[in-house]
């Protein structure tokens, strides 16, 4: 049987080019039996952010008022498109979560300086250390909400200019994610640009299982 649990306010624009921001991952804490936590990655309903907190459920309902915001970041609005929302947990209770670029649909290449073109150029999210933008995170929730970082991200804590949060970058669109059980190896699916054909302005668009 299938039912409502309860209502999230999230951003529901989608006529100024923001079609894929809402609700766009969720996933039960490993303990959900015992906890009876969910995870939940969405965008604001009014102010331009992406948001990743915990809810409790309680007999099958959300309960009002129990999120706990771990992580929020900016996320420009203005066009289209790239949410990520993939959610996964390893063994040691680590949680991973896939960013999209949150960029413009350049066909072959996402690096354009051009004035203007900002939410066009990836050298400000997927490439930029700084961003949480076109990443992988990985990180390790606590029973008050906070998280700690697992060894063996990309930057350690206190590198200058790097989000200690990221487990890869330089994503386009990791889609959908999965950690193997048994061998503690990561999946995910990849979606590329949208080229045809090789170009002077890049190489065709593939999409990638990594």
């Amino acid at each position: 049987n299938v039912k409502p649990v309860g209502m999230l306010g999230v951003n529901t624009e989608v006529e100024v080019g923001n079609g894929e921001q809402g609700l766009v991952g969720m996933s039960l804490d490993p303990k959900f039996d015992e906890n009876g936590w969910m995870y939940l990655y969405y965008f604001h309903p009014v102010e331009a952010k992406a948001i990743l907190s915990r809810w409790e459920i309680r007999e099958d309902v959300l309960v009002a008022n129990s999120e706990r915001i771990m992580l929020e970041w900016p996320a420009q609005r203005e066009i289209c498109c790239h949410t990520g929302g993939g959610m996964a947990w390893d063994s040691d209770g680590n949680l991973y979560l896939t960013v999209g670029n949150n960029r413009g649909n350049n066909i072959p290449a996402h690096t354009d300086e051009r004035p203007g073109r900002e939410n066009w150029d990836d050298q400000s999210g997927s490439a930029n250390t700084n961003s949480l933008e076109g990443k992988i995170l990985r990180i390790h929730p606590e029973e008050d909400g906070s998280y700690t970082i697992p060894d063996g991200n990309l930057f350690p804590v206190g590198t200058p200019k790097a989000r200690p949060e990221i487990y890869t970058m330089g994503h386009r669109n990791a889609w959908r994610v999965t950690v193997d059980s048994k061998t503690g190896f990561m999946y995910w699916g990849e979606v590329g640009p949208d080229a045809r054909q090789d170009s002077e302005m890049g190489p065709k668009g593939w999409d990638e299982f990594n």
